[in-house]
């Protein structure tokens, strides 16, 4: 009987089926890979620690892993626009400047914030998945560097509802989606 209890245990394991929080996960990352555009409103709250900034950006992606937005609020700077693309950004406006601190050691900005949460889904390692109520929370490490930025997400029946970047262990940005569209 004890040699049977090993190959028991194997096939018990193997009947639990696929983690329905991680399916979840890799099932955002394949729609966002595969989709021509990636749309969505953010509204984003950045925390400098001294100062709390908020706005709220629509957001357009490419397959190419670019992203073009433009704000909405607050209405001071609003219709400003720009795009994201790796390590480059422009942002076009008339009569405003829109400027704010870099965050993470200049790995992070608050107008780019999107962009890293888009660019971790189709490419960082997904470290966690797990379910919290009704939402999906997916926890994904945006590169395999020593100081990555650590991106969670908060998922309902697939789309992305929740997000927040942290970094060395604090979070910096926190951002609630309208209209995910993959």
């Amino acid at each position: 009987m004890k040699r049977w209890l090993p190959l028991f245990l194997v096939f018990l394991v193997g009947c639990t089926g696929p983690d329905p929080a991680m399916e979840a996960a890799l099932d955002l990352r394949t729609h966002c890979l595969s989709a021509e555009q990636v749309s969505f409103t953010a509204e984003i709250r950045a925390d400098y620690i001294t100062q709390i900034e908020e706005f709220t950006l629509e957001c357009t992606a490419g397959a190419d892993g670019g992203m073009t937005f433009r704000v909405r609020e607050p209405e001071e700077i609003a219709d400003i626009r720009g795009t994201v693309r790796d390590t480059e950004g422009t942002v076009e406006f008339d009569d405003t400047v829109l400027a704010f601190p870099l965050m993470a050691e200049g790995k992070l900005s608050p107008l780019s914030g999107p962009w890293v949460v888009l660019k971790a889904i189709r490419s960082g390692c997904i470290l966690a998945a797990g379910r919290e109520g009704e939402l999906v929370h997916v926890t994904i490490d945006d590169s395999y560097a020593d100081n990555a930025l650590t991106v969670d997400l908060w998922l309902e029946e697939g789309q992305v509802e929740e997000a927040e970047i942290a970094w060395e262990g604090r979070r910096v940005l926190s951002m609630t989606f309208d209209d995910f569209s993959a």
